[in-house]
């Protein structure tokens, strides 16, 4: 949930070459191996180094340097950053920001909630502060808090597309107005135009609708990340929902090509192909679903129905076994062996 903000610094590198003055030092020059006269690009964190060595108490710079040390998972590093600019200026809105990951990056979200407050007490209009808080409250579903402070993000930052995105799930979620919701996704794609999880998630909202615009925006995605097996799925789950069988096999069919052990995939095949009555192809991918997670009583149900329809009631029983003995409460495989008991009953 928590995003690291990353500082992209512009390094110029100047290169001087000396002028050579005879022929022999020009002819030495040409028989030497080439020498990479271009030095080597600095990194955000080298430039940062090398700005804080000429201003070591620069409080702003150090929690720079520390968000940086976050995002690489330097958690100690960015400890001993946070520490220095806390003593030198304990008042200053981006370390308290920056200690906040760090608490949240440690599990310790209450602390991170306490850093992110004194931010904003701060510097009211903190984007990243107001951010943060924002998505912790979701995550906590305490949706009231989220939405004072979404709109006191958007009152500070207008065209901020991770506000609008996170807008539209509190009233999603808060109000259960879907439509309302569309619109601030919307919005946060039209800010940013390659926001994948805002793309995804007007996806999913429009294929729980059954809208057909929902296939445009997987395919969206799946323009810029083809071998994305996530969204393959998703897309196979919205064709199979629109009863399109070829198409939802195609897309899971990538899915397994770029994740051959995703039992979902292979269950949901299994299941389109019981729908035709083609029960041993059905039975093939359960199959495969059952040698891809363990404890899949799904998949065992599902091959002991094949099983059953053609007959094969020794199989059947078996994996309704299975079914039952990996989950006591699922009802279907607990009646299928009772119907079986009692067609056993009648010969």
């Amino acid at each position: 949930m928590k995003r690291l903000f990353w500082f992209n610094l512009l390094v110029l590198a100047l290169v001087s070459c000396k002028e050579t003055g005879n022929d022999s030092n020009i002819e030495t020059q040409q028989q030497e191996p080439a020498k990479n006269v271009f030095s080597q690009p600095k990194t955000a964190l080298d430039s940062i180094n090398e700005l804080l060595s000429n201003d070591a108490h620069n409080v702003h710079l150090l929690a720079i340097r520390a968000k940086m040390h976050l995002a690489n998972d330097n958690v100690s590093a960015a400890r001993n950053d946070i520490n220095l600019a806390l003593s030198i200026d304990s008042g200053v809105a981006t370390i308290r920001e920056a200690k906040g990951e760090m608490a949240f990056m440690l599990n310790k979200s209450r602390r991170a909630k306490k850093e992110w407050e004194a931010c904003i007490k701060i510097d009211p209009k903190n984007t990243g502060c107001l951010l943060s808080l924002t998505e912790l409250y979701i995550a906590v579903q305490n949706y009231d808090r989220a939405l004072k402070m979404v709109n006191q993000l958007l009152d500070a930052s207008k065209d901020n597309a991770e506000a609008y995105f996170a807008k539209g799930i509190i009233i999603r979620d808060k109000f259960q107005d879907t439509t309302l919701a569309i619109q601030y996704f919307q919005n946060a794609i039209d800010l940013k135009k390659n926001y994948w999880d805002a793309i995804d998630m007007m996806a999913v909202t429009l294929a729980n609708r059954q809208d057909t615009l929902a296939k445009f925006y997987y395919q969206q995605i799946l323009e810029a990340q083809p071998t994305n097996y996530h969204v393959w799925y998703k897309l196979g789950v919205f064709y199979m929902r629109q009863n399109e069988f070829n198409r939802a096999m195609e897309a899971y069919s990538k899915v397994i090509e770029f994740n051959p052990s995703h039992a979902d995939a292979y269950y949901n095949m299994g299941f389109m192909h019981i729908d035709i009555k083609q029960w041993q192809v059905a039975s093939g991918y359960f199959t495969k679903s059952i040698q891809s997670i363990d404890r899949n009583y799904k998949a065992h149900y599902g091959r002991g129905y094949c099983f059953e329809m053609v007959g094969d009631v020794i199989n059947a029983r078996k994996d309704y076994y299975e079914a039952v003995k990996i989950l006591n409460v699922y009802t279907p495989a607990k009646e299928a062996l009772q119907r079986l008991d009692r067609l056993d009953a009648q010969q």
